[in-house]
């Protein structure tokens, strides 16, 4: 999936020696709540997450930040080669009634220098797009840690994510986007005991906030978002 400035591909072997190297960083260890790998370990990790059906994963690769052209003006054919590896993002299907509308969404920026250019952003877009308009989900949760503001401020603000939990246990928060309105019918667990329905914590001012992003995320995928196999 090709935008202006990143692409993302589905996470290979050819992708871990440089993912493996990321997350010896202690910061990202932090940040993301991972425990470090041996090099085998990683290349068993990224087998079972592609065997994975619950999983959607793929590797943000970016023109490098001196390239000021589009990612629209190179053939497809060359853009893995003027393409650098910069992070990552996923999608996990994790709902516990099984709800195949709902997935837990996470991104990583793990190059530096690639912070806080837009990057994230626009990989965020792009698979957020992917997943309510191929996949059909209509709920979003993060899970962020609590010293990770430049993440937190990224769903929040430019995506109007809003908090419904916080763990002082794992030091994060967890932030919801869903179509769902504030009225949804409650669920209810194996037991019978009702539990909060997605959106039942969304203020109204909130809800307009998601259906208006909604409507920006649908008309950038159509519009800006070239699907490809050039990876």
């Amino acid at each position: 999936m090709i935008g202006e400035k990143v692409a993302l591909v589905p996470y290979k072997p050819e992708h871990v020696p440089k993912y493996h190297e990321w997350m010896k960083s202690p910061f990202l260890q932090e940040m993301t709540a991972s425990e470090p790998l041996t090099l085998e370990e990683e290349y068993e990790m990224q087998e079972s997450w592609h065997q994975d059906e619950e999983k959607l994963t793929f590797i943000v690769t970016s023109l490098p930040n001196d390239d000021s052209r589009s990612l629209k003006d190179i053939p497809e054919t060359e853009i893995k080669d003027n393409t650098v590896m910069i992070g990552d993002v996923n999608i996990f299907f994790n709902d516990q009634d099984q709800d195949p509308t709902f997935g837990e969404i996470e991104v990583m920026i793990a190059e530096p220098d690639y912070r806080r250019t837009g990057r994230g952003r626009e990989a965020l877009k792009i698979i957020m797009g992917y997943a309510l308009q191929v996949i059909g989900l209509k709920t979003f949760h993060a899970k962020i840690s609590l010293k990770n503001d430049p993440s937190i401020n990224l769903f929040q603000s430019k995506f109007g994510f809003y908090e419904i939990a916080v763990s002082t246990v794992f030091q994060e928060i967890t932030l919801e986007w869903t179509l769902l309105g504030p009225s949804s019918t409650a669920k209810v667990d194996e037991y019978g005991n009702e539990i909060e329905a997605y959106g039942s914590k969304a203020t109204p001012e909130q809800h307009n906030t998601v259906l208006s992003v909604h409507r920006d995320l649908i008309a950038y995928w159509n519009n800006n978002v070239k699907t490809g196999h050039y990876a």
